[in-house]
């Protein structure tokens, strides 16, 4: 399946889809992007838990904050590619079914790092949705796979929760960890815990704000 990043694409869906986004999420809080901003150029790994059906748009809106102007390739099934057929044009990236997958794959995406060194790709090693509080988080081996083949690269783990707060969509928290420069290989273990970590943050200060979590959470950033 052919898919390709069209920044015009990108605008023109944006153009209807962000305003949509933001009258059924509660907004989209980030923070800590600023922690990659000495980061020189090379591939960006996004490695992030899986917590809604919004999850690539939150990577987007970390894409939006780290590298604007560079291509943003988000892993997600093929399935789900045949799904919403839009995303081919917005540069997703396929991941098959099948033994050669992650191969085709890992071939695939450094073609097109190939092409932008300074491209962010996105990955959720979950491979479905859970809730944010499962423990372990249940990564498969496909992120750090990734990683080794495209390296060197630099790793940012991304914790994502939704929360319903004071209005009735829920609030979207995403927490952008310290870059991890791979020049080799990475573990799954380090991503998940990496992770993990990023997660049980979010969860922490929003048992501790409760309502208040959103202008506290712009507060802390």
């Amino acid at each position: 399946m052919r898919t390709w990043y069209s920044p015009r694409v990108w605008s023109a869906f944006e153009l209807v889809f962000r305003p949509w986004m933001h009258r059924r999420l509660a907004g989209v809080h980030v923070r800590g992007t600023e922690k990659a901003d000495w980061l020189p150029v090379m591939p960006v790994l996004l490695v992030a838990n899986h917590v809604s059906w919004w999850d690539g748009f939150l990577l987007r809106e970390v894409h939006r904050r780290l590298r604007p102007d560079a291509p943003l390739h988000v892993v997600m099934s093929e399935a789900e590619l045949r799904r919403f057929p839009i995303f081919r044009g917005m540069g997703a990236v396929p991941l098959a079914t099948g033994p050669m997958a992650a191969r085709s794959l890992a071939s695939e995406l450094a073609t097109r790092v190939g092409h932008r060194p300074d491209a962010v790709i996105g990955y959720f090693p979950q491979g479905r949705i859970w809730p944010s509080h499962r423990r372990p988080l249940g990564f498969h081996r496909g992120a750090a796979w990734l990683a080794s083949r495209l390296a060197p690269v630099a790793v940012v783990p991304v914790g994502l929760h939704l929360e319903p707060l004071t209005r009735p969509g829920p609030a979207a928290f995403v927490e952008v960890g310290s870059p991890f420069l791979v020049r080799d290989t990475v573990s799954t273990a380090w991503l998940e815990r990496a992770v993990t970590e990023r997660v049980d943050d979010i969860l922490g200060f929003v048992q501790r704000h409760g309502e208040d979590s959103v202008a506290r959470w712009r507060e802390a950033a």
